[in-house]
């Protein structure tokens, strides 16, 4: 028997391997699966509470209405909400410090502009008629703050908040006096 060359052996395994990747790559055709039939409701798996039904049960509703501490949460949720909403801030509109609760700072917000056109207004008004005089103007430039909040967290009584507005307000002055 006459030994094949090594050669050939070696391209022959090569051959072979390409095309041993080449079938396997090949689609093949499978049978299209059919749908799952649906399960009657009565027979459907059952299955865990899972993380939304607990915070429901816990939280006093949903499925299983047994636990009575999400009520007491809830409450403390509430009345927490409801002493934020009343708690007053200090709020700056122009050169003019203002107090107001947090529940109404959103209309105070809407005003705002309206406020400090007016201001701006008055300054001009007053600088034309002193430029018409030629005299030095005495009243200060509105800021260019329309609206912002000083107080982070407010103030629990309004009295605390004036306090503080005035106190602002005080600094503020002698700043622009100088």
């Amino acid at each position: 028997m006459k030994r094949l060359p090594p050669a050939l052996i070696a391209f022959a395994v090569l051959v072979l391997f390409c095309v041993s990747t080449l079938v396997s790559a090949a689609p093949r055709d499978k049978p299209p699966r059919l749908p799952k039939v649906p399960r009657p409701p009565t027979l459907k798996k059952a299955k865990g509470i899972g993380n939304l039904g607990k915070a429901l049960r816990k939280s006093g509703k949903g499925r299983k209405n047994g636990k009575k501490s999400g009520r007491k949460n809830q409450k403390k949720y509430d009345k927490k909400k409801k002493e934020e909403e009343e708690r007053y801030h200090v709020v700056q509109i122009g050169l003019k410090f203002e107090v107001v609760q947090q529940k109404n700072l959103g209309s105070l917000k809407k005003s705002a502009p309206k406020k400090y056109k007016a201001q701006l207004a008055k300054y001009e008004k007053a600088r034309k008629a002193a430029e018409k005089k030629g005299r030095e103007i005495k009243e200060v430039r509105p800021p260019s703050t329309v609206f912002k909040i000083l107080s982070d967290k407010g103030y629990k009584t309004q009295k605390e908040a004036r306090a503080n507005a005035q106190r602002l307000q005080r600094k503020v002055a002698s700043k622009r006096k100088q």
